[in-house]
């Protein structure tokens, strides 16, 4: 949005209109459907500031950077408890999801584990949310790009990581105009040396085993090693887990 209102902006200007019927225009409380930001794309078209085909190709633009917006705007359990592996499973319904039902015959001793199963391997899938730390404001309102996320060093955050139970994990990093895809390894994660502790006690019972859990924090460059295409996601988990 911040991009789409100094274009606005920008347009108003150029347009060389009465300024107290722009401020009057800004100043209108907003009624839906009746958006500030429609009523002044109303203005620059009867001005004719701009063109029918500007106006598409300004509301294109807009689409292509906040096409994730939603995401941010989900609950944070919703996002971090399901979204991930459903957005995975929707790609590659080769993944198995597993629950006790799913997983009687093939892994009698699961417990939750672990989110996804492809034939032996056992996968976890993860997401953080890119977004600026730095002001306030909603989650979607602070949503990073992909280039400010980068230009930033901004670091994902990956938690509840319990090495020992599952041999791939899938990470998802959400920009507001792309996704990015790391797959690694358990042992991979240990090695990246970023592998702390989640809580002051590292062990969290399961079932009576101890089983550690913790949380990396890592830039893209950290994690730029394990960094696949969307499409290539199944085959690098076929080929890591095997």
């Amino acid at each position: 949005m911040r991009e789409l209102r100094k274009q606005l902006d920008e347009l108003l200007k150029q347009s060389g209109g009465n300024k107290n019927v722009i401020e009057m225009i800004k100043k209108e409380k907003a009624i839906f459907p009746f958006s500030t930001e429609g009523r002044i794309f109303a203005y620059l078209l009867a001005t004719q500031t701009i063109t029918y085909e500007k106006y598409v190709e300004l509301q294109d633009a807009y689409a292509k950077r906040n096409q994730y917006l939603d995401l941010f705007e989900m609950a944070p359990r919703t996002f971090g408890e399901t979204w991930g592996e459903k957005h995975i499973l929707s790609l590659f319904p080769e993944f198995v999801k597993a629950t006790k039902e799913n997983m009687t015959s093939i892994y009698p001793d699961f417990d939750g584990e672990f989110d996804l199963w492809l034939d032996g391997i056992r996968v976890e899938v993860k997401a953080c949310r890119a977004n600026s730390t730095k002001t306030s404001g909603s989650l979607a309102s602070r949503a990073y790009l992909h280039t400010e996320a980068t230009t930033n060093s901004f670091k994902y955050h990956y938690q509840q990581l319990k090495s020992s139970c599952c041999d791939i994990f899938i990470w998802i990093g959400v920009c507001r105009d792309d996704l990015l895809y790391w797959v690694l390894t358990s042992d991979e994660l240990q090695k990246t040396g970023k592998l702390s502790p989640q809580h002051r006690n590292e062990n969290t019972g399961v079932d009576g085993a101890q089983i550690f859990e913790g949380q990396v924090f890592m830039t893209e460059e950290e994690l730029s090693p394990f960094l696949v295409n969307e499409r290539d996601v199944l085959n690098e988990v076929k080929r890591k887990g095997k």
